[in-house]
């Protein structure tokens, strides 16, 4: 079985991402301490390979997914966030909210 490059950009965005949301949710160990008051921001799930034959459609590209989930009651702005891979592939937040205890699926179609 073959892995596609999608799902390769895929993989690759999720461990940029994890080093870019772990980065950010660093100051929560803190906020849970009481130090700090910064919401923690997580990936919470990934669809690496869609499901079905793999024809870069925009229906099979959206089979492919990350969720991102905010833990707390608080809301979070990602504005100023990027989810990219190793293959140049990327895609910046601009004025995104998610609510508290809230969760948002980012596709790649």
């Amino acid at each position: 079985m073959s892995v596609s490059s999608t799902a390769r950009r895929i993989g690759a965005t999720v461990l940029a991402a994890g080093a870019i949301v772990s980065a950010a949710a660093l100051p929560a160990t803190a906020a849970d301490r009481g130090h700090d008051r910064q919401p923690r921001v997580e990936i919470s799930r990934v669809q690496a390979d869609a499901p079905g034959r793999d024809d870069r459609s925009n229906r099979s590209l959206n089979g492919e997914w990350v969720e991102i989930r905010n833990t707390t009651r608080r809301p979070v702005n990602l504005r100023g966030w990027t989810l990219r891979d190793s293959d140049g592939n990327r895609y910046r937040f601009n004025d995104t909210r998610i609510g508290g205890r809230a969760t948002i699926r980012i596709h790649t179609g």
